[in-house]
């Protein structure tokens, strides 16, 4: 495969497919604490978790870029609302009214209809400032918490912002520049200082997007060779395995995820119908439960299998019935900024 990143095949690519994969490492990762078995695996400094999600990252950075450039900002903002709100609105609502008086009933703990409005009221914003509801979830192995896997959401959403505020405000001649200075910016941020609370959390994550941006935005430049996916893999591999910090393996598994996505006969998985966000929005509840229901005491093989074929159901039900409903609506920005441009017009 000798084409260029800018030929990059947009409609008959496996990102969806690794994007499933991602979704299904995060669960295999949060299966050893949620069942007590020890800590999440641990590669280097990143555990089997971080890992999948910095890999997310990367892959949105790149999508979103695309998204952007081709998409006026108010529609933009519009469909990245579409895509990411109503389905993280209704795991929330499914978490504090289905799961948490579940679990209650399970484990004896407490729980009231006024905690399940509290739990969703608090993290409206797509923050997540609670996690348990009312005093659920007890009992378990890793308590206290019903969904942990939602604090990246908020992360995402401010790359989304940085990169739609970036290309509008940059004049197109200046953008690569601007996005390559961001990149490194942060990845200098994220490895020299010691930065705390937010900040810090962000240069955690934001060094992956930004990484799969750059790759966009310096895409005519850049070779889509398996050559270049195997040195890629090389080097992530070495810096996670000497224990380098993360962020300087961004770019390297930014590039290995487009040249997989690529390069994988996979494009079928996910084409139509991608559950990888409603099995990454579930699956820590659905572990939670489970563990509730006894399942603890199996091996973490079984566990990690069971938590996969229960979080499935979930995740295609989100799909066809909250996120797929939802991109109906993406047109309303489209039509709205239209008419804007044609009455300014006159």
């Amino acid at each position: 495969m000798s084409r260029g990143l800018d030929n990059f095949p947009n409609r008959h690519n496996s990102l969806n497919a690794i994007r499933l994969g991602l979704a299904t490492a995060v669960i295999v990762s949060h299966s050893w604490p949620i069942g007590g078995y020890g800590d999440d695996p641990q590669l280097g400094q990143l555990t089997l978790g971080r890992l999948a999600v910095a890999g997310f990252f990367a892959i949105s950075g790149w999508l979103i870029t695309q998204s952007r450039e081709s998409t006026p900002l108010p529609s933009y903002l519009w469909r990245r609302f579409l895509r990411i709100y109503p389905g993280f609105l209704a795991s929330l609502i499914v978490v504090a009214f289905v799961f948490a008086p579940v679990g209650s009933a399970l484990d004896a703990g407490s729980w009231a209809f006024s905690d399940g409005v509290a739990f969703v009221g608090k993290n409206l914003a797509v923050h997540m400032s609670q996690f348990n509801v009312g005093a659920t979830p007890s009992g378990v192995p890793y308590p206290g918490n019903w969904n942990s896997s939602l604090w990246t959401l908020f992360y995402e959403v401010l790359c989304y912002l940085l990169i739609g505020l970036c290309i509008t405000a940059v004049p197109g001649r200046w953008l690569a520049t601007v996005v390559v200075t961001l990149w490194l910016g942060a990845t200098a941020l994220q490895v020299g200082t010691n930065l705390g609370g937010t900040v810090a959390v962000f240069l955690e994550l934001a060094p992956y997007f930004l990484a799969g941006a750059t790759l966009y935005v310096l895409r005519q430049w850049i070779p889509l060779h398996w050559s270049l996916g195997l040195v890629s893999a090389v080097i992530t591999t070495i810096m996670i395995a000497v224990g380098a910090a993360p962020a300087l393996a961004a770019l390297p598994l930014a590039y290995l995820m487009l040249w997989l996505g690529a390069a994988l006969p996979l494009h079928l998985v996910g084409r139509r119908n991608d559950i990888s966000y409603g099995m990454y929005v579930y699956a820590f509840p659905v572990q939670q439960l489970l563990v509730l229901a006894g399942a603890g005491a199996w091996s973490v093989g079984w566990f990690v299998l069971a938590s996969t074929a229960c979080t499935v159901p979930l995740a295609v039900a989100s799909w066809f019935l909250i996120e797929r409903p939802a991109q109906r609506y993406r047109r309303a920005a489209d039509n709205l900024w239209a008419a804007r441009r044609i009455t300014s017009s006159r």
